[in-house]
């Protein structure tokens, strides 16, 4: 136990250490010499009795002394699998947005119907290249749809609404009668655009380089990189920040059916119940 002395007669502080038991002890004060008794015990010395082992008659008390600290409680939660199991969703996300990028006609096809119940339409246009071996004035084209028009500007074709989703375009020269088909995508609004360059007319032969929904499959590899930084960190447990944004990138890939999105909210629910146990958390209290 550790304790401070004022010398009752030159008023030095003395700071000592004893044992916790002991009632009493003398000291020699450093400064003057003095030579006094000291009681460690907090009895009321006015009802000590006579014969009691503590010194009643002690020249001064002993106050027991230590410096003010701070102490550090952890308030680390239990460590839980929700960081690892959003870790699993979110790699299942980015493998169904790099599905998705190899088929988007198959990851547009949920999302589609849902604007096609909602009475959303599409438009078409189609471009006929420069090296093809007739004039755009030779080319008709219609699609398996009724009342659908194309109306032509120089080398271009444009249908407006028109149905959602997969349909198939006929090419026809004009000259010869001759015709080929295409698969086509129609997707809501003017965002359909397709280029068309015919080699030979005898049968009518088109060739298509261009690869219509390209955009949306570099779209999702970007997003799937970006998920997957939150896979990482989940599994590390760091950065509990980036792990949330990189889930609300998943929930943007959508996924085949809906499955990016709902996964992606799971993971947002998991990430943020266990967000204490990201390195980024608070590790203690201060008191």
């Amino acid at each position: 136990m550790k304790g401070r002395i004022s010398c009752p007669k030159c008023g030095q502080h003395i700071t000592a250490e004893i044992n916790r038991e002991v009632s009493s002890f003398a000291i020699n004060c450093p400064e003057c010499n003095h030579h006094f008794k000291v009681k460690t015990s907090q009895i009321n010395c006015s009802n000590i009795p006579p014969d009691s082992p503590i010194d009643a008659e002690a020249d001064c008390d002993w106050e027991e002394h230590g410096e003010p600290r701070k102490t550090i409680l952890s308030s680390i939660k239990p460590r839980t699998d929700k960081p690892m199991i959003a870790s699993l969703i979110l790699i299942s996300i980015v493998i169904i947005a790099v599905v998705s990028a190899f088929f988007p006609t198959l990851y547009l096809q949920a999302p589609v119907q849902v604007a096609s119940l909602s009475g959303v339409e599409g438009g078409l246009t189609v471009i006929l290249d420069n090296e093809s071996v007739v004039d755009a004035d030779y080319i008709l084209l219609s699609i398996n749809q009724e009342n659908a028009i194309f109306k032509k500007n120089n080398d271009s074709f444009h249908a407006s609404s028109l149905t959602l989703g997969e349909h198939v375009l006929s090419i026809t020269y004009s000259t010869t009668n001759a015709t080929t088909t295409k698969d086509v995508y129609i997707l809501p609004f003017d965002l359909s655009s397709h280029s068309i360059k015919i080699i030979d007319t005898t049968p009518l032969t088109i060739e298509n380089d261009s690869y219509e929904l390209g955009w949306l499959s570099i779209i999702l590899i970007i997003l799937a990189a970006i998920t997957l930084i939150g896979a990482v960190m989940c599994w590390k447990r760091k950065h509990s920040d980036v792990a949330v944004i990189s889930s609300i990138v998943g929930i943007c890939t959508i996924g085949i059916y809906f499955s990016g999105l709902i996964l992606g909210i799971i993971a947002i629910w998991l990430i943020l119940k266990s967000r204490d146990e990201f390195d980024d958390g608070k590790k203690g209290k201060s008191f």
